[in-house]
């Protein structure tokens, strides 16, 4: 098998999208991943990147377009780099988004799986409550999350840019703001994005024209964004916009978050989400690991005579002691500590332990758990991957892994949240 080189043009056709936001399809025997591709499409598409195993390329044209490729609704889509599938259509993201889960059980977990994999998912639109908003200035800053400023040749190239694409090169340019383009860490500055709450949507122009009164040395990096019951609120504090707390409402408990918080995102399903986290579960005491602002410590708290939930971000903690207090839930003890500090300091064996680790994984905490050896645990998990890694191990050290489901919490994109749920054997 020869490799094609960098530039050459194949044709070829898309079998599949794949876990990362490619559509996977093959040339020859060699895998090709092409970003913006459907499965059924028949292209033809430039090589740009070669591996042993895998060539990676972009559409120089479509020859036909497959079953399931519609009309992206956001002008930005391929530019921007937030959402990967708004040109497939959603039933065909839901199936993938089941095969993602899947693959990542069999091919990562090595677990035998062949019960089918529920998605559960809500409006595929307008969904998300949660943004985080990139800003590039003129004047050079980096746009790594570093809040440095570029070196000079660079700094002296990106100013030259952007008076090269401005109309009139003395007229001080306002900061490019919105999200990452594809691929990069270069800013697209954004006018719309249709996966957004709408209250986030339209105070876009608000936002950029606060930005835009700031003095250069005063802008930030980054502009976090959270929409509630009672509208949307932005930090850090900008010209006329006042940083406020949010107040989310979940199967009748009130959370306060602030708009840097963690929280779920999609305010259509995180009622769905928790309700099958929970799943029958009921007992004397569970720990809730990794438990943020209090998400699932408050629903527990109904199902268990004691909670415990575990938390050590300082604002995470301390707001979700502000909830308990706030939804009078006096079953509910707040610590703050790691997951593998309170493991290890721990005297007593819980019913149940829930946990939602960030994406990275509950690795560490996992050898800790098995000498915990709660009869049941569920694990709520973003990314599949780690997920089944984190299976295998608890599976290895005995536990048995009963029931796994998926959320949409983020549809136009390859994301995918799950819930296992497992019993110890």
């Amino acid at each position: 098998m020869s490799l094609p080189a960098v530039g050459q043009t194949i044709e070829l056709g898309i079998d599949r999208l794949g876990y990362g936001g490619y559509a996977i399809g093959r040339h020859e025997g060699l895998a090709v991943f092409v970003p913006f591709a459907a499965p059924g499409d028949r292209l033809r598409v430039e090589v740009t990147e070669v591996e042993k195993r895998h060539v990676r390329a972009r559409i120089a044209a479509i020859l036909q377009p497959g079953p399931g490729r519609v009309e992206p609704r956001c002008r930005h889509f391929g530019d921007c780099g937030g959402c990967q599938f708004q040109h497939v259509d959603y039933g065909t993201q839901l199936a993938a988004k089941a095969d993602f889960v899947r693959d990542a059980l069999v091919r990562t977990g090595g677990f035998d799986w062949p019960a089918a994999i529920a998605v559960h998912h809500g409006e595929p639109w307008g969904y998300r409550a949660r943004t985080q908003l990139k800003l590039q200035a003129p004047s050079g800053l980096r746009s790594d999350a570093s809040h440095l400023r570029l070196p000079k040749k660079q700094r002296r190239a990106a100013q030259a840019r952007e008076a090269a694409t401005a109309d009139d090169a003395h007229t001080p340019q306002p900061p490019r703001l919105g999200f990452h383009r594809a691929f990069t860490h270069d800013v697209l500055d954004v006018q719309q994005c249709p996966v957004l709450a709408p209250e986030l949507e339209s105070g876009l122009p608000a936002v950029r024209a606060a930005v835009a009164s700031l003095r250069k040395r005063d802008w930030p990096y980054q502009i976090d964004g959270a929409s509630g019951v009672a509208g949307a609120s932005w930090a850090p504090d900008l010209p006329g916009m006042k940083k406020d707390l949010v107040e989310h409402e979940v199967h009748g408990f009130r959370y306060l978050i602030e708009p840097e918080s963690f929280f779920q995102g999609n305010r259509h399903l995180v009622d769905g989400l928790v309700a099958g986290a929970l799943g029958a579960e009921r007992g004397e005491l569970a720990f809730d690991l990794y438990a943020g602002v209090g998400l699932f410590s408050l629903p527990l708290s109904r199902r268990f005579a004691r909670v415990v939930a575990v938390e050590d971000e300082r604002r995470a903690a301390t707001l979700g002691r502000v909830n308990v207090k706030t939804n009078r839930c006096e079953k509910v003890t707040y610590l703050r500590a790691t997951t593998e500090q309170f493991l290890r300091d721990n005297q007593e064996r819980p019913d149940l332990v829930l946990m939602d680790p960030p994406r990275l994984g509950a690795r560490p905490a996992i050898p800790l758990l098995l000498q915990l050896a709660a009869p049941r645990l569920v694990y709520v998990s973003c990314d599949p991957q780690t997920l089944a890694r984190d299976l295998r191990q608890l599976a290895d050290g005995g536990y048995e892994l009963e029931q796994v489901e998926a959320y949409d919490m983020f549809p136009q994109t390859f994301h995918v949240e799950c819930v296992a749920r497992l019993r110890r054997r």
